[in-house]
Order: structure tokens, then C-alpha cells, then sequence
């Protein structure tokens, strides 16, 4: 098994100068090459990829997944596919973003598959810095989790929670809905991601943008909603289990989980339906320039195995019907539109801080 780690500067370089030599297709080729693939018969597709992968002998991923969960896929996919090096450099979701696009305008062409969330699918695609690209996983993928064009394909999400501190919250005080926190029992109780734009949209969504943006008002000024800033969600989970805060309103539920196994005096319940982040996506860049390792390792990471893994051992919402989570909410769920979303999100981001005073 081969696998290259690389980040920052210097790693680019390393990329450049290590890149298999291949000729460099243009969008529509890459696109036209691996429709018509996914055209043949099941068999023939695989056997096709695979002797074009051999010739490859490499892969170029950029993802904003953490390095040791990223370490996982690849280990199961060079087990597949050993004959394939995954060159894999780390960056951020924003960074990957502006990464590819500036490769992009300056004619490079150095990545094959790129992960990150999935609001900036739409810039990309709208850029035709990605291609379509339908895997034969994509009929097992969650509603929601991807789209009819073939620009989305996510890999898994985080599903939001209220995250109560367990002491505190007396049984019959627990919330049932998010209305239920307009009760004065919460007043100065409660505090939310300062950036908590996604769950903003999400209940955009489901309750209409002027319903929403009342209850958020309320929240902030009638409740003294307090706002977390600079920190993570795994810091304000440590901080209601402290006890600053009764409940946490846009809590992550792997965090909840994690640090209720542990022993942290905090609980958790779920809305119906449930909040889903935005999912992070995995994509073909649209100068690939080795295209059939690129839809090997896509299909990779869309595959049971694949989910089943992210999902058991690393604790995901992962994006395939047929894998369960380790925590099923129980309810329907919402997963907040990448598509949709990633369009309009500088207009959620001013209207969410216009509310609160941000």
C-alpha cells in the first residue's frame, strides 16, 4: 500500500514535480470519457477502469476530511487497488475551494478528485471546474445527500442536536420542539455557534424565512441567546457539561455522543425532523488528468464498504440508504440543500448576523 501526504506550499511543488506523466483531457472529455463508461455493462465498465487505472498509477485528492479518517478510505481502497498511489493533500473546505480554482484559471491541472463541503458545489460546477459524474452508487445515496444532475455526491453529513447539561435540566423541563425554548425557563440558559448559518437555513427551510427570522429575533433579544465565538462545538458540548449553559441549541450529535460515553453529565434530543448540515461531497475535477483512477476512488468512497466503515468506525452520518448510523435519530431528517444553499449562503450569513448584532 502507497500512500503521499502532502500540505502547504512545499506539498504542491511535491505534487508538480511527481506528477504521472498523462495526456490532460479537456471537461468535456473527462465527462464524455466516463459516460460512456457508465454506459457498458457492469463488468466491462470495472474492467476498463481498472486497466486504465493501471496505467495511471496515481491518483490526486484534495479533501478537507480530517488526515486519519482520510487514512481509512484510502487503506480500503488501496486493498482494492493497490496498484494505485493516492496522492492526498489536506486543506481546509474553503481552501480546497480556492485551491482548484486557481489552478484552474492558471491552466494546471494537478487534481483528480477533490473532497469538501458541499456548498461549494454549485461555484465549481457553475465554473466547470467539476463535471457531472453519476457512480454507480448513486441510486443507494440518501435524498438529499445528492442531486439529478450528477454535480453532487455527498459522503456523509452532521446532523444537529439540543445538547442539555443533564443536571441542570430537570426531566420535565427537557424541550420537545425548538419553540419550546421561548419559555422563560431558558432565558440566559442557552448559547449557539456564533456562525450557525446552516442551522439558520435549515429552519429557513422548514418554516418559511419571516417565521424564522421571529423566532431567531426572539431568541436573541426576549431568551439573551448567548453566541459562542472562536471556539468549536466540541468546546461549547464542554462547556454545557460544565454547566455555563443549560442547553446548547445547534449542537452536533457525534460530539454529544462521544462525550455522553464519557461520562459528561449532558443528554440529547432530536427535532423531527432533524437538521442535516450540508453534506461533504466528493467530485471529479474537470481536467482530471487521470480520469479512470479518479472514478475508481470516487465510487470508493460512495461504496457499502466504503460507508460502512465511515459510519461504524469513525462515527459519520454517511450518505447511503442501506448503511446505518451508529445513532439513528429516530425521525425524518432535513438535510439543508448544498445546491440550493451554496447559492444563496452570503444572504443567510447577513441575515443571521443583521438579527443577531453580529
Amino acid at each position: 500500500m502507497r500512500i503521499s501526504f502532502c500540505k502547504g506550499a512545499v506539498a504542491y511543488f511535491i505534487v508538480v514535480f511527481f506528477t504521472v506523466a498523462a495526456p490532460v483531457l479537456g471537461s468535456a472529455d473527462v465527462e464524455g470519457l466516463l459516460a460512456d463508461l457508465n454506459r457498458k455493462p457492469a463488468g466491462e465498465r470495472t474492467k476498463i477502469l481498472v486497466e486504465g487505472a493501471q496505467k495511471e498509477r496515481v491518483v490526486y485528492y484534495y479533501g478537507s476530511t480530517s488526515l486519519s479518517d482520510t487514512q481509512d478510505v484510502i487503506r480500503g481502497f488501496n486493498q482494492e487497488y493497490p496498484f494505485v498511489e493516492v496522492r492526498f493533500t489536506r486543506l481546509g473546505g474553503a481552501s480546497v475551494a480556492n485551491r482548484v480554482m486557481t489552478e484552474y484559471r492558471a491552466n494546471l491541472n494537478d487534481v483528480d478528485v477533490l473532497s469538501l463541503r458541499g456548498t461549494f458545489v454549485p461555484e465549481l460546477a457553475d465554473k466547470k471546474i467539476i463535471i457531472k459524474y453519476q457512480s454507480p452508487n448513486a441510486p443507494f445515496l440518501r435524498k438529499g445527500f445528492a442531486d439529478k444532475e450528477g454535480y453532487l455526491a455527498g459522503v456523509y453529513a452532521t446532523g444537529y442536536t439540543m445538547i442539555y447539561n443533564s443536571n441542570m435540566v430537570k426531566a420535565g423541563d427537557v424541550p420537545k420542539s425548538y419553540e419550546d425554548l421561548l419559555n422563560r425557563r431558558w432565558k440566559g440558559r442557552l448559547v449557539m455557534d456564533a456562525e450557525g448559518y446552516d442551522w439558520f437555513a435549515g429552519i429557513i427551510d422548514l418554516w418559511g424565512e419571516a417565521k424564522a427570522a421571529s423566532y431567531l429575533k426572539k431568541l436573541t433579544q426576549e431568551q439573551e441567546l448567548k453566541f459562542a465565538t472562536g471556539g468549536s462545538h466540541t468546546h461549547m458540548t464542554q462547556l454545557v457539561a460544565a454547566g455555563e449553559y443549560d442547553l446548547m441549541i445547534d449542537g452536533y450529535v457525534h460530539n454529544a455522543v462521544d462525550m455522553r460515553a464519557k461520562g459528561a453529565p449532558i443528554n440529547y434530543l432530536f427535532t423531527n425532523p432533524t437538521i442535516v448540515k450540508p453534506p461533504s461531497t466528493v467530485s471529479i475535477a474537470a481536467r482530471a488528468p487521470h480520469p479512470y483512477a479518479a472514478a475508481l476512488l470516487v465510487d470508493y468512497k460512495l461504496s457499502k464498504k466504503s460507508q460502512e466503515m465511515m459510519a461504524h468506525k469513525q462515527g459519520r452520518w454517511t450518505t447511503r440508504s442501506d448503511v446505518k448510523w451508529l445513532t439513528e435519530p429516530g425521525t425524518d431528517i432535513h438535510v439543508v440543500s448544498p445546491m440550493k444553499w451554496g447559492r444563496r449562503y452570503n444572504e443567510v450569513v447577513a441575515l443571521f448576523r443583521k438579527i443577531t448584532g453580529q
